[in-house]
């Protein structure tokens, strides 16, 4: 019979009954390279930015598209496409700018 079915050791860690926990090493005790990246800011990252701007068009033009006359979803569909092309690809291009000119290093003078 298991003791894993008995509802009153499956609680209950000082149980004798209960499986010992595993022992974990001790942190930092030859972990190998680990890093941990953390983001200290609220700021949103430049994904987050290019996909903001390849959405919001197509969104746009997606829910102007029945006040336009399209003889079928195609060209409903062309006309998302092509508002995402040429004017959500412009906009990301701009926000990629911005986000490696804010993101450069400060100019080191070597005089």
């Amino acid at each position: 019979m298991s003791t894993m079915n008995q509802p009153e050791n499956l609680h209950n860690p000082t149980s004798p009954t209960t499986p010992e926990r595993a022992e974990r090493p001790a942190p930092g005790a030859d972990d190998g390279d680990t890093s941990v990246y953390v983001r200290r800011g609220r700021t949103p990252t430049l994904a987050f930015w290019v996909a903001l701007a390849l959405a919001v068009p197509g969104i746009v033009a997606l829910f102007s598209a029945p006040f336009l006359d399209f003889a079928d979803l195609g060209g409903v569909f062309t006309f998302v496409l092509l508002a995402v092309l040429f004017v959500g690809l412009p906009l990301a291009a701009i926000a990629a700018v911005i986000d490696s000119i804010r993101h450069r290093g400060p100019r080191r003078r070597d005089r």
